[in-house]
């Protein structure tokens, strides 16, 4: 008999900075291929929408480059999410965990990457929104499209041209789907 032992979000926090792009799943860690030049721009965009209008607006700030979120324990998972959005209520200024997260974040935002299916990012939304995340962006390159996803609620698809806004998670917030796949 075999007996496989999980790894925990500690254990998994002082080995993935050596270990590349990767998760933790359900105890075990995933390799992620690296995101492309198409896969990044959509990441600097959104994050660069985020965070200019949570400066101008001082209700809270933006993170990216794979932020660290416990979004399930026993066994642990840690998801590396594209871009991240909190509220300075629900993260205070100058305040925070020095590692990975498990407060939940009110906004996620995923890209889709090469060799990932939309089966693997409805799962990730599912568990952003368990967490306690307020809204789930799921950005799909190819399509051009913004999915939004949020609790107990249908998504809703925005093409492109369309506005993407959000009064209750971002007030004041609007963005252009479009300006999120420009150079």
């Amino acid at each position: 008999m075999s007996t496989q032992t999980l790894m925990t979000a500690r254990e998994f926090e002082t080995l993935a900075g050596r270990l590349g792009p990767c998760e933790l799943v359900r105890g075990e860690v995933i390799t992620l291929s690296p995101g492309g030049l198409a896969h990044n721009r959509v990441v600097s965009n959104a994050f660069g929408l985020l965070r200019d209008w949570a400066r101008q607006s001082g209700h809270g700030r933006a993170f990216t480059n794979e932020t660290g979120l416990i979004v399930d324990r026993r066994p642990d998972t840690v998801r590396g999410a594209d871009v991240v959005y909190y509220s300075y209520q629900r993260l205070p200024r100058n305040s925070g965990p020095e590692g990975f997260s498990d407060i939940p974040p009110e906004l996620v935002v995923e890209v889709v990457g090469k060799g990932q299916g939309w089966r693997e990012m409805v799962e990730k939304a599912g568990e952003y929104l368990r967490m306690g995340v307020d809204r789930v962006w799921v950005i799909d390159p190819s399509s051009r499209r913004v999915h939004v996803f949020r609790p107990d609620v249908e998504p809703l698809v925005l093409g492109p041209g369309s506005t993407v806004t959000d009064q209750d998670v971002l007030p004041d917030f609007h963005a252009k789907t479009d300006d999120l796949f420009t150079d």
